[in-house]
């Protein structure tokens, strides 16, 4: 409250950044408004899983975290975001997976699997 008070909070409501290849997806179903930012860097762009997808155990829709708040809806945001990945071949930077730093997804009969792992560096040189 004293910082909404003193006007210096400001919330954004539109991304300022999305022109230079930065942009910000907004998850609700772990946390609420929990952010995975999405960079566009030559000719790839690469999105920070945080607590959507923490490791590629987790690729399956309905393989979500027990303590998300709303579990219904993380399935229903992942299949969502899963399809685009797919679809785009994003590169997917997994914060919580201590084997695979960075893995691709892709459409199959049995829904979005896993296409490839990849390690940061060989990525981005």
């Amino acid at each position: 409250m004293p910082i909404q008070e003193s006007g210096q909070l400001r919330f954004i409501t539109e991304n300022p950044f999305q022109q230079v290849g930065f942009d910000v997806l907004k998850m609700d179903g772990h946390t609420e408004k929990q952010m995975l930012p999405k960079i566009s860097y030559q000719g790839k762009t690469i999105v920070f899983m945080a607590d959507l997808l923490p490791t590629i155990g987790h690729i399956p829709v309905p393989y979500v975290m027990g303590y998300d708040t709303r579990p219904l809806l993380t399935i229903k945001e992942k299949e969502a975001f899963l399809t685009e990945a797919a679809d785009n071949q994003y590169l997917l930077f997994l914060e919580h997976d201590a084997y695979s730093e960075i893995c691709t997804v892709q459409h199959t009969s049995k829904g979005v699997r896993l296409k490839e792992t990849h390690k940061f560096k060989d990525i981005f040189n």
